[in-house]
């Protein structure tokens, strides 16, 4: 799906594929600064790690690329169907319970040129539309949570209606674990 943003720049997203170990490696390794790599966890971004994502495609994770005119990736989001043990774990002593079968967590990273160009913005907005096409999911919980100093990121999920459900220390740095429940259009019969 090509995607026209509003620098009229254009990207073309779609599934992450077994042939594209070499360019996500790539997107890894010099398109994310220290800074932007500090602030992703999902996975290490070693060869090995991502041959490895990409060798045993497609996973109980589903993920997205977006990729710019030089074939480039400028963007990766994931979303894995339930929750990581970490997050269900902190999530519980906090006496908050998401069914697994209707919850799915989130990750998203974007290259540090194509951040602010509204890209983040419209992948998200397709990825939701496409979670929500079989109904089951009603929260999108984020992975791992967001660095409390990520203003810019928890602006985005702010925007885009994710909810403070608490804030938890990991690596010696405030997090904010975030939600957003989903509007599930139901179809009414007469």
């Amino acid at each position: 799906m090509a995607i026209v943003l509003k620098n009229n720049r254009s990207v073309t997203f779609q599934l992450l594929r077994s042939t594209d170990a070499d360019r996500l490696f790539h997107y890894f390794s010099s398109s994310l600064s220290i800074e932007s790599k500090s602030r992703y966890g999902p996975h290490p971004f070693d060869k090995v790690s991502v041959d490895g994502i990409c060798a045993g495609l497609p996973g109980d994770t589903t993920r997205y690329i977006a990729i710019d005119d030089h074939n480039s990736i400028v963007a990766y989001m994931l979303i894995k169907k339930g929750m990581i043990e970490s997050d269900r774990t902190r999530l519980l002593m906090k006496n908050i319970y998401y069914n697994k079968n209707t919850v799915c967590t989130f990750a998203p990273s974007v290259a540090d040129a194509w951040q602010n160009t509204g890209l983040g913005s419209l992948l998200f907005d397709h990825i939701e539309k496409d979670i929500l096409k079989p109904a089951s999911y009603t929260h999108i919980i984020l992975w791992g949570g967001v660095q409390a100093t990520n203003s810019r990121a928890v602006h985005f999920y702010e925007k885009k209606g994710f909810q403070h459900l608490g804030t938890f220390w990991h690596e010696g740095k405030e997090n904010y674990d975030m939600m957003k429940e989903l509007e599930i259009k139901r179809s009414h019969t007469l």
